[in-house]
């Protein structure tokens, strides 16, 4: 049931976004309603296959309402807060999710937040999401999966993953892209490695999700999902391994897609980053170095095509995000390790330079990044 203490946390809550407070304390108040009616039904619904079918109490039926009532007691529990999480995923599907402030305190602790098998043999994604975002999971063989972030795990300290239950990958195929989002955009903008962009409208794509189908069918040999953005408006930035960059308006996009640069055999496209206007970014690489650029000095092409630009110096290009004033970087080592860094003495570079060291990785490299 819902409780008096509840209501009293999201006023609490509401006093402190005063500009927000209708909508937040009407949207928490509506959801928790029904699910707490559909607890309470699916209760019902055990109690009368207890009382009148008790030859079938251990049956399947009854074990999948168990499971559904287990499902919507921990979403009860994580509607009514709003602390955001640190999402593992790995590329086989795999996921974990651990507090913020708790994956913070290991960062500082020098704990491992994964166990040393973890990542043994995988790929790795890291996110932030809320408990009212929606996970959207693009794979190598470009089908896209919805995932809710309190169905997946909650990580002990120094644990492993477990694969995700609903969703499953066929033989051979691997998760590759992954975006948190709490109000999905009226477009999507999926990007490849090899560079292919293009858009989706987003009833469009949520169509094609229902069904199954694949999303993005790239023109490039071998090519897989590496990010997919919100394409409403503004420019695309596109960052490769080694340090390529090219940025565009994102309405120049052909509707049947496009290769947006020219690439070398060997680099590939890292990261893909939405500028809505010209804004400060962080370049980051996973041997410990960051370069700050400013995109005012970096002039969007008219269209895609051709050469990239040079804006870091390195062949280990991780991520790139907006710079904010009081921004942190978070990064996940190959032993399952979280280490903290700040970026607000990373010097903002005019050129493209090796960028300026933030922290040493020695034997432990990093596998993953992102700005919170």
């Amino acid at each position: 049931m819902i409780r008096k203490s509840d209501v009293q946390w999201w006023v609490l809550e509401a006093n402190q976004h005063p500009e927000a407070a209708p909508e937040i304390i009407e949207q928490l108040a509506q959801r928790l309603s029904e699910l707490d009616a559909e607890n309470e039904r699916l209760r019902d619904e055990i109690i009368q296959l207890q009382r009148h079918a008790p030859a079938a109490a251990e049956g399947p039926e009854l074990e999948a309402l168990r499971r559904r009532v287990t499902t919507l007691q921990r979403r009860l529990e994580e509607e009514a807060s709003t602390e955001p999480a640190v999402v593992f995923l790995s590329d086989r599907l795999e996921a974990a999710r651990m507090p913020l402030p708790q994956a913070q305190r290991l960062a500082r602790e020098d704990r491992p937040a994964l166990g040393s098998q973890a990542l043994l043999g995988r790929s790795c994604l890291m996110l932030l999401a809320r408990p009212r975002d929606e996970l959207l999971l693009l794979t190598s063989h470009g089908r896209g999966l919805k995932v809710l972030p309190p169905d997946i795990p909650t990580l002990a300290e120094g644990g492993d993953w477990t694969v995700i239950g609903g969703p499953s990958l066929a033989e051979g195929e691997r998760a590759t892209a992954a975006v948190a989002v709490a109000e999905p955009p009226r477009f999507w903008t999926v990007v490849t490695r090899r560079g292919f962009v293009r858009q989706f409208i987003r009833v469009g794509l949520d169509q094609r999700l229902a069904r199954g189908d694949s999303i993005v069918e790239s023109p490039c040999y071998n090519d897989v999902p590496v990010a997919i953005v919100d394409g409403d408006q503004g420019d695309l930035l596109l960052l490769t391994r080694w340090g390529q960059g090219v940025r565009f308006p994102q309405r120049s996009i052909a509707a049947q897609g496009l290769v947006a640069l020219e690439l070398d055999p060997d680099d590939a496209v890292v990261a893909a980053l939405p500028l809505p206007a010209d804004v400060p970014i962080l370049i980051v690489t996973a041997s410990g170095f960051a370069a700050r650029w400013d995109t005012a000095r970096f002039a969007a092409r008219s269209r895609p095509g051709g050469a990239g630009k040079s804006l870091i110096q390195a062949y280990d290009v991780l991520g790139v995000f907006p710079c904010e004033p009081e921004s942190h970087l978070l990064y996940l080592t190959y032993s399952g390790k979280l280490v903290a860094v700040s970026v607000a003495d990373v010097p903002l570079h005019q050129r493209s330079r090796k960028g300026s060291r933030v922290r040493v990785f020695d034997r432990d490299p990093a596998v993953a990044v992102m700005a919170i």
